[in-house]
């Protein structure tokens, strides 16, 4: 009967110290899982940061457009040297108050990228891109606009 009792209490004891450090784990999981997300937002902080106070800026290879024939613009994020988030890159087209996107590319880490602009007859001088970027729940849009009629 005593050692029933002495193995009854043991058992009690050991299963009483593995609740403990069961919540112990449990707190201590619940702790790092708030600090994790603090920094996965201190981060697209940061990111988002630096992606608004850049500047999508375009430089065509040829200094006149020609009708049907296309141009070379290379476009770059200023002040971005490095990778970024992924972002997609669309042309934009207005038709009175409606605007129009087409995509152009998707899934972007670069910093610069080309786009051949073909203008379709002579008054045709400008176009609008715009850069956009999903950072987990807050979507980043950053337009260049190119007119070349000031050019010529």
């Amino acid at each position: 009967m005593k050692n029933c009792f002495l193995c009854l209490l043991v058992l009690i004891f050991v299963i009483s110290c593995d609740d403990s450090k069961i919540k112990n784990l449990n707190n201590r999981i619940s702790y790092l899982e708030a600090v994790n997300k603090n920094l996965r937002d201190s981060l697209n902080n940061v990111a988002y940061m630096r992606i608004i106070s850049s500047e999508l800026i375009g430089i065509p290879e040829k200094s006149v457009l020609i009708p049907n024939q296309p141009n070379k613009f290379t476009f770059m994020l200023k002040d971005l040297h490095q990778d970024l988030p992924e972002y997609s890159v669309y042309l934009i087209t207005k038709d009175g108050k409606k605007e129009e996107k087409e995509l152009l590319y998707k899934n972007i880490k670069k910093p610069e990228f080309e786009f051949n602009f073909i203008s379709k007859d002579e008054k045709e001088k400008s176009f609008e891109l715009s850069a956009e970027f999903d950072l987990d729940s807050v979507e980043v849009r950053i337009s260049g606009a190119i007119d070349m009629s000031q050019i010529e």
